[in-house]
C-alpha cells in the first residue's frame, strides 16, 4: 500500500499525466505537434473589430486619464511610455 506522499497519482508530474493522457487518446505521443489539427487563423469578424474599436477607446480613455492627472510633463511621458502608448 502507497502512503499518500509515495501515490503516484498525487505526487506525479503534471506533464507526464498530460503525456500519458494525450497518448491513450491518440496513440500517439503528446509532443508529435504535427499530428494534431492547427487552427486557422481568425478572418476579420465583427467581433475582432469590436475588440479593436474597444482598443482604441480604452487607450484613448487611458491617454485622457494620464493627460489629467498627471503632475509634470516628464511624469505624463513616463506614463504614456510606460502603458505602450505613443508620446506626444
Amino acid at each position: 500500500m502507497n502512503y499518500r506522499d509515495e501515490d503516484p497519482a498525487r505526487t506525479g508530474s503534471p506533464d507526464q499525466a498530460f503525456n500519458s493522457f494525450m497518448s491513450d487518446l491518440t496513440g500517439r505521443d503528446a509532443d508529435d505537434l504535427d499530428f494534431y489539427e492547427k487552427r486557422p487563423i481568425m478572418p476579420d469578424t465583427p467581433l475582432t473589430r469590436e475588440m479593436a474599436q474597444c482598443k482604441i477607446d480604452t487607450d484613448n480613455f487611458l491617454r485622457n486619464q494620464i493627460n489629467r492627472f498627471s503632475k509634470s510633463i516628464e511624469q505624463r511621458d513616463a506614463m504614456l511610455k510606460l502603458h505602450g502608448l505613443e508620446v506626444e
